[in-house]
């Protein structure tokens, strides 16, 4: 196993990075999928707003 001497500060640094930018790119992916999931509500809304009415 391959280790890096690193000091203390650079060692909380780089773990803050890895937690902060995993935890950015998780929202980011959380953010689109309720977009996708509203834009494909909205079209089917609009489907069955358009479609006329079958008695």
């Amino acid at each position: 196993m391959l280790t890096f001497a690193m000091s203390t500060a650079a060692n909380f640094t780089v773990a803050l990075l890895i937690t902060f930018l995993g935890i950015g790119v998780v929202a980011n992916v959380l953010i689109a999928y309720a977009v996708a999931q509203v834009a494909g509500e909205r079209a089917q809304n609009a489907e069955l707003r358009n479609s006329p009415i079958e008695d």
